[in-house]
């Protein structure tokens, strides 16, 4: 009686355990978001003394919805559509409690400081994971250039941060 007690028991860990989500059925959902961070702005052949300025970006909130892309294992279309702002379409690949979204272009992003306004697009990698199966937390690199009529800017910022919390 106690071999079968303990063989139940057993056979209910592995059926506990096998049902645990990862991969793509893992972030699949609707999520709102919050984005910020800053960016480095490096002037290009300055005729003076060259300028570097550290800019924080505005934050941004949003929506994020994740969904299958088809029939491609782990593949997902992620849309943001920021408040107030652009839409962004990518796709993205899910491995375990981790997603790697292909790398996109933001468009509206916006630099006001230290008399200099900028807007500009900008590349934009990104990688993330999932927290207690409701929370993602997205590292962003930001890199592009940017020009005033005078003055021309490398863009980059390696330490943005998107927080998504499932609805």
């Amino acid at each position: 009686m106690k071999k079968i007690c303990l063989l139940f028991a057993l056979c209910g860990l592995i059926a506990f355990t096998s049902c645990q989500k990862s991969g793509m059925h893992l972030f699949r959902g609707d999520y709102s978001f919050k984005t910020s961070g800053s960016v480095t702005l490096d002037e290009i052949d300055p005729e003076g003394e060259p300028a570097s300025y550290t800019v924080s970006l505005p934050n941004e909130i949003g929506q994020l919805e994740i969904s299958a892309l088809g029939n491609e294992k782990d593949s997902v279309v992620v849309v943001m559509n920021t408040m107030g702002g652009e839409v962004i379409v990518t796709h993205a690949f899910c491995d375990g409690n981790e997603i790697f979204l292909k790398d996109f272009t933001k468009n509206t992003l916006l630099f006001t400081g230290d008399s200099i306004t900028l807007k500009n697009e900008v590349r934009v990698q990104a990688s993330g994971q999932m927290y207690e199966d409701k929370t993602i937390v997205i590292n962003m690199i930001y890199d592009g250039e940017a020009e005033t009529s005078e003055r021309t800017f490398t863009i980059h910022g390696d330490n943005i941060r998107m927080a998504a919390i499932r609805n």
